[in-house]
């Protein structure tokens, strides 16, 4: 769901952010929402790396 959901603060570290979609604040902490289409990019891209 959406609600609740923020863009990324500024001091996220960028590592993070670049695959980040967002946070959501629960009581006190933040929950970091991962971009799964981001993360398999990365994936996909380190696997054609190693090869």
């Amino acid at each position: 769901p959406e609600d609740g959901k923020e863009d990324n603060p500024v001091n996220l570290d960028p590592r993070m952010a670049k695959l980040a979609g967002g946070v959501h604040r629960l009581d006190g902490q933040l929950m970091v929402v991962l971009d799964v289409d981001r993360v398999l990019e990365l994936a996909t891209r380190a696997t054609a790396l190693a090869a």
